[in-house]
């Protein structure tokens, strides 16, 4: 049995989608489980639909099994996501899931571990220390030492999925050195691309087109009958919670410096009307927008520093084919538990603390969809055959 695994957002799931799942079975893979964010996003957001509809959409389009990444750790940093997905891969057990297949643009493993190699021996020299002492952000730092080292990598960083290839393999060589890298040419558009081509559209794009109402169906093989979700819903709320935030609250977020602090509460001071505003007047070269969004959702959800720290607790299972049993019947020596149930996965205190973050980003992205509230613990997985 060769089984791949996935890491994915599905927000919400395309045609690029699938064709990476089918490129993943064409490879070699008779079995894919598929690790995907829950309710909240990496790039500081609510997911557009539920993880359950992203989960079963999945499993009909070709994944066999959905492990949710819950928050915190589905809303951060490329480097977080990416070793809390392959920690989830990894507690299945030693040599059950053998390569992760990754959709980005190189589509060279080696290019990418290359990169990865040539990225550890940058961060410990003297002109990236500079150009961060400069005041920009890691990746564009990173990116600019690699050009004044006239590296054959520069152009590897300057793509996002690249980047978070490049973390899968940190994750691997730690969490689990027995996972390889699949890397599978990205077809028809780039990550962020406002056009169709060839029936391919990026899931910035189809966003756009559901708030517009546009016809989805040149782009997207599925889609759920429930109502998207828009954060801007909830704007008055966030705004609030915002100009509100003490010192102490704000000291405690993940990722905050003391740069970072100061231009929250000037942003603040300065009496924004709308969360946009807030995230534009907090904007400068070494913070980006990212993570300026993801501060915010941190804030809406009660995530601290410290969340950031535990090391996912639980795989909890949003849907699953019978090859998907057949994967977890592989798992014969797991390291975490794997359950449908969120309540038998809360085994501790951090089991418990994940759990409830996760439960705020779905009752937030519920709120900004306009939909009644369920009750996340009777919840029930999709089981196809």
């Amino acid at each position: 049995m060769f089984i791949a695994g996935v890491v994915a957002e599905y927000n919400p799931f395309h045609n690029g989608h699938k064709y990476h799942l089918q490129q993943t079975r064409e490879m070699g893979a008779d079995h894919i489980a598929v690790v995907m964010s829950g309710d909240a996003v990496q790039r500081g957001d609510v997911a557009v639909y539920s993880k359950y509809d992203r989960a079963e959409i999945a499993i009909d389009q070709g994944a066999d099994l959905v492990i949710e990444l819950p928050a915190p750790y589905s809303c951060s940093s490329a480097q977080i996501f990416a070793l809390n997905a392959v920690r989830l891969f990894a507690g299945l057990g030693e040599g059950v899931v053998n390569a992760i297949s990754f959709g980005c643009a190189c589509a060279s493993a080696e290019l990418l571990e290359k990169a990865q190699n040539e990225c550890e021996k940058l961060s410990d020299s003297e002109v990236f220390k500079e150009l961060i002492s400069s005041g920009l952000s890691y990746p564009a730092a990173m990116q600019a030492a690699a050009e004044q080292s006239c590296s054959d990598i520069k152009n590897v960083l300057s793509d996002a999925n690249n980047i978070l290839g490049i973390e899968y393999i940190n994750a691997a060589k730690t969490e689990a050195p027995w996972i390889k890298l699949m890397c599978i040419q990205r077809s028809g558009v780039l990550h962020d691309d406002l056009e169709i081509s060839d029936g391919f559209a990026s899931a910035t794009m189809i966003r756009n087109m559901i708030r517009m109402g546009a016809d989805l169906s040149s782009v997207v093989p599925q889609l759920p009958d429930s109502e998207p979700a828009y954060l801007d819903n909830m704007e008055k709320a966030l705004l609030f919670r915002l100009i509100t935030a003490d010192e102490d609250l704000v000291e405690e977020l993940p990722f905050i410096t003391q740069s970072l602090e100061n231009k929250f509460f000037k942003a603040v001071q300065s009496g924004p009307r709308s969360v946009a505003a807030f995230e534009e007047l907090v904007k400068s070269r070494d913070i980006t927008m990212a993570r300026i969004r993801r501060m915010v959702m941190h804030l809406a959800l009660g995530i601290n520093a410290q969340d950031m720290s535990i090391p996912v607790p639980y795989g909890r299972i949003l849907a699953m084919n019978s090859r998907g049993a057949e994967i977890l019947s592989a798992a014969k020596n797991r390291t975490l538990s794997y359950d449908t149930s969120l309540s038998k996965l809360e085994t501790d205190n951090d089991c418990r603390r994940v759990a409830q973050l996760e439960c705020n980003a779905v009752r937030l992205r519920e709120m900004c969809a306009g939909q009644q509230p369920q009750n996340e613990y009777t919840r029930k997985f999709v089981m196809r055959k």
